[in-house]
């Protein structure tokens, strides 16, 4: 008697075959975009000089297809002393496959006034910026990536605000966050990968002036 093999497939979550599809469509419309740059010609029909002056792409980086990088988050190095007297230093931690949203709220005092249709406004002034981090840690083909995900670890249980570094959030006077919730899950055929989401605010380092 012959004897029949079976293979076990394992499964992929809607969520993550759409996480691979946006990823891999964003990596092709860049590599088409950069040929397209480099093919066009330098004179259009009508005679007007083209001259290319969009973005530049991170120099001599480049993602595990080839394809250009414009933007990484990199959080930094805090030191600080644990409740135990134990002096820590956080790794530098950077992220290519990560998307950032952040939204600007408001503090504002309404107070309701009786016989009068809504409210009465006083603004106070600017909330913290509340920002989110949803980003992917790859290791090699049936390898976790521990060593990164344990510097992830290191980084968002520091006590304090923790330095970052990215073009977006530069653009939006933010460079530095205290964490919130910080998720991390499993996912079903997913070990070679670790999906995360960081909840944070923005922080603006204050000096103390002591004086004589």
């Amino acid at each position: 008697m012959t004897a029949i093999r079976q293979f076990i497939i394992p499964k992929i979550s809607a969520e993550r075959m759409a996480m691979i599809g946006v990823r891999a469509a964003g990596e092709i419309a860049t590599a088409l975009a950069n040929d397209a740059l480099r093919n066009s010609p330098k004179n259009n029909l009508y005679g007007i000089e083209y001259v290319p002056d969009g973005d530049k792409p991170l120099k001599g980086i480049t993602t595990d297809f080839g394809t250009d990088i414009w933007d990484e988050v990199t959080f930094g190095t805090v030191k600080y002393t644990d409740d135990d007297g134990n002096p820590n230093q956080t790794p530098t931690v950077t992220f290519q496959a990560v998307l950032i949203s952040v939204v600007f709220p408001r503090n504002i005092v309404k107070t309701a006034i009786q016989g009068r249709n809504g409210t009465v406004k006083e603004y106070i002034g600017e909330g913290d910026a509340q920002i989110t981090f949803r980003g992917i840690i790859t290791g090699g083909n049936g390898k976790y990536p521990s060593d990164e995900v344990n510097a992830l670890r290191l980084m968002m249980q520091a006590p304090y605000a923790i330095p970052v570094t990215s073009n977006f959030l530069r653009n939006l006077g933010i460079s530095s966050v205290v964490f919130e919730d910080r998720n991390l899950e499993q996912e079903e055929g997913g070990y070679s990968y670790q999906t995360f989401s960081l909840n944070a605010v923005s922080d603006v380092p204050i000096e103390l002036q002591i004086g004589v």
